[in-house]
């Protein structure tokens, strides 16, 4: 290999290694969900085509039985996430259906960040 060619190579490298880890001290996942829509949904009457429409495809589905006289319901998680080292922010969406009717929502967002507990002794 000729020097000029792997000094060319042996920089993009370490520029490449600087730019990845630049990266690695902050990760986002997911999107900001999209609350201020939650008011074009109407509970027993959207369907989830309504939803997807108003919110985007969601990071993940599953179901929940909150109180046994609500029964099983099925939910789309809406997820976005933001860590900085050691500094995390969520912000988490639930949308239940009756059925295949929209059935309401629950959000959570960190109001401070969310520090790892350094634990201690036990009392």
């Amino acid at each position: 290999m000729r020097p000029a060619v792997f000094r060319a190579f042996a920089g993009a490298a370490a520029l490449a290694f600087a730019a990845v880890q630049g990266c690695a001290m902050r990760m986002e996942m997911g999107a900001p969900p999209r609350l201020e829509r939650l008011a074009q949904l109407t509970p027993a009457v959207s369907s989830r085509n309504d939803v997807l429409l108003a919110l985007g495809e969601p990071r993940g589905y599953g179901a929940a039985r909150l109180e046994p006289a609500l029964g099983r319901q099925q939910v789309w998680l809406y997820e976005h996430s933001v860590s900085e080292g050691a500094d995390v922010r969520l912000t988490m969406l639930l949308v239940f259906f009756d059925g295949d009717a929209y059935g309401g929502y629950m959000w959570f967002a960190d109001a401070v960040n969310l520090k790892e507990y350094p634990g201690g002794e036990g009392r």
